[in-house]
């Protein structure tokens, strides 16, 4: 998954457990057996006063040449007892384009932007639902959701839930029983 990120990406344990099915501790494992068997380099920046600061992980697709993977433990030529400073977690990015491509790959359902302004994504699957439950004014709901969507900036994690949440909140309601249903005027007939 790590390799699948730009170059540029930021990613943390804590980052990377909040968008996988496993936790921290399997993470962190993970970690380790990469580092044993030489895919995975890990380096810790030393601060100006002594103190250790950020990991950097380098991840490789096949290990450097070597014959055994070598680990690299920092030493401290002189402690300094001091308040540890907490350092800021680096997250990954919270780029929701970024968020929804790794929920489309990890999903493996492609999506195809569907309504005037390009921003109702529905896959194959979906559109196929839509079309079944309202085979007459399918593409008239998209258009509807799709100019909503542009003029309010609002965002929806599923479009065809959206579209058939709003379906059911058009549907008029069943009367109620109601003794002035049975009312009338003298000389007019029920």
């Amino acid at each position: 998954m790590c390799i699948s990120f730009p170059d540029s990406w930021n990613y943390s344990v804590n980052g990377l457990a909040a968008i996988c099915v496993e936790g921290r501790d399997a993470i962190m494992t993970i970690l380790r057996e990469l580092e044993e068997h030489g895919y995975l380099t890990r380096t810790r920046e030393r601060l100006p006063s002594g103190q250790l600061g950020t990991v950097e992980y380098v991840i490789h697709e096949v290990p450097p040449k070597s014959d055994s993977p070598t680990v690299v433990k920092p030493t401290q030529e002189a402690p300094i007892l001091a308040e540890p400073a907490l350092e800021e977690a680096t997250q990954l990015s919270t780029n929701e384009l970024k968020k929804e491509e790794i929920k489309e790959t990890k999903n493996k359902e492609i999506r195809h932007k569907h309504g005037v302004y390009g921003n109702v994504l529905l896959s194959e699957e979906e559109l196929g639902r839509l079309q079944s439950e309202f085979p007459y004014d399918y593409e008239e709901r998209i258009e509807r959701l799709s100019e909503y969507m542009a003029s309010t900036g609002k965002s929806y994690k599923n479009h065809l839930a959206t579209i058939r949440n709003w379906a059911r909140r058009e549907k008029p309601q069943k009367q109620t029983y109601s003794p002035s249903m049975y009312e009338f005027k003298e000389g007019e007939s029920l």
